[in-house]
């Protein structure tokens, strides 16, 4: 079975201080990116673009698959299953119970990468909220238990 692709979060977290002051040294670097061709045919990298290169580069060198998918596109059940890290069965029980955006292919359903992302994102954001209700009962717990 492969590994499911590692996704990025659509929303980028807040970047330390120390990492934006190295950004702006790096980011005059980053202007003059260009992509080489077979011919020595160069061609303009936009600094985004040269940044998703390093990344799957350093993917490469640790011998980690990766996959590039637009947010658009359209998921089976059992792809959408890999990226909530859930059976094919749940994520079914799930669609049944939440109102998840599908397209109808024929007899198959298809859901949208972006959506996808979205639920997971939100089931992320449950989790945790329930993990700090949790929290303050497990120390009590655990000082009960002293």
């Amino acid at each position: 079975m492969t590994t499911p692709p590692t996704l990025r979060k659509p929303v980028p977290e807040p970047m330390a201080p120390q990492e934006l002051e190295e950004l702006e040294k790096v980011a005059p670097l980053l202007e003059g990116a260009q992509l080489m061709g077979p011919q020595g045919e160069r061609h303009p990298v936009p600094a985004a673009l040269y940044n998703l290169m390093r990344d799957l580069l350093e993917h490469l060198q640790r011998g980690e698959s990766f996959t590039v998918v637009p947010h658009d596109a359209l998921l089976t059940t059992q792809q959408a299953a890999q990226i909530l890290n859930v059976s094919r069965a749940y994520l079914n029980q799930l669609l049944e119970a939440e109102p998840i955006p599908r397209v109808k292919l024929g007899s198959h359903r298809r859901l949208r990468l972006a959506d996808v992302l979205r639920l997971r994102e939100q089931r992320f954001q449950r989790r945790s909220a329930m993990l700090e209700q949790l929290s303050p009962l497990g120390q009590d717990l655990q000082g009960e238990a002293s």
